[in-house]
């Protein structure tokens, strides 16, 4: 899922697409994901333990807590570099890192990675490096120092995924459904912030249209 960045790095270099494509795999990521919360997350969690609240409380408090993290990143960093790759950056920092979690929590809780999930963040993950890496490198980065950047935060998401795994793995199901749904209000938070406005931003109405297929798109692969 992670690879994605480097992917994403790979595209740009080779093939320099426009904006507008890079809009439209922003909106598709966007769409896939949110089935995966929608299924994966919430309603398998539901179905699995019953405990409703608290998923929708987990929700609640990871979205939160990413509004907060997201806040504070923009005010520490937004206003003091002239580079807007930076802030977009960082963005991936804060996007990955809830959906590695989402991936070891689905392990734990399942046994099983879900596949729909994985390949939503890969697409979500290139998306977010094509269009920072074209913004980090126009504000002067070497490409050797963007790849570092990408790699750190494909090495920082891999920890998040064994985090995820190790901590549910050693709560209760009520726990391990409550951090799930914590998980899914931070991807929310992600989709709200980020991948939408940003998807529309460079591809205008179709964005729209791609959001709703890859929604699409993620259902069927959920019930596959």
């Amino acid at each position: 899922a992670t690879s994605g960045l480097i992917v994403g790095y790979l595209l740009l270099q080779q093939l320099h697409p426009d904006r507008e494509y890079v809009g439209l795999v922003m909106a598709l990521g966007a769409g896939l994901l949110m089935a995966v919360v929608a299924y994966s997350l919430v309603l398998e969690s539901i179905e699995v333990s019953g405990l409703s609240w608290r998923v929708g409380l987990g929700v609640a408090i990871g979205a939160t807590v990413y509004f907060f993290a997201d806040r504070a990143l923009a005010r520490r960093f937004g206003g003091e570099s002239g580079n807007a790759g930076i802030p977009l950056a960082l963005g991936a920092v804060l996007d990955g890192i809830p959906e590695s979690l989402v991936i070891g929590i689905s392990v734990a809780l399942t046994g099983e990675a879900s596949i729909p999930l994985v390949i939503a963040a890969f697409i979500a993950n290139i998306s977010e490096s094509l269009a920072a890496t074209d913004e980090l490198e126009e504000g002067g980065e070497r490409p050797t120092m963007v790849i570092r950047i990408w790699l750190a935060i494909a090495t920082a998401s891999i920890l998040a995924a064994m985090l995820g795994y190790g901590v549910v793995a050693g709560i209760s199901e009520a726990g391990g459904v409550a951090v799930n749904g914590f998980a899914g209000g931070a991807v929310l938070m992600v989709l709200a912030n980020a991948l939408i406005p940003e998807g529309y931003r460079f591809a205008g109405r179709a964005a729209g249209l791609l959001v709703v297929l890859g929604f699409a798109l993620g259902f069927a692969l959920e019930h596959l």
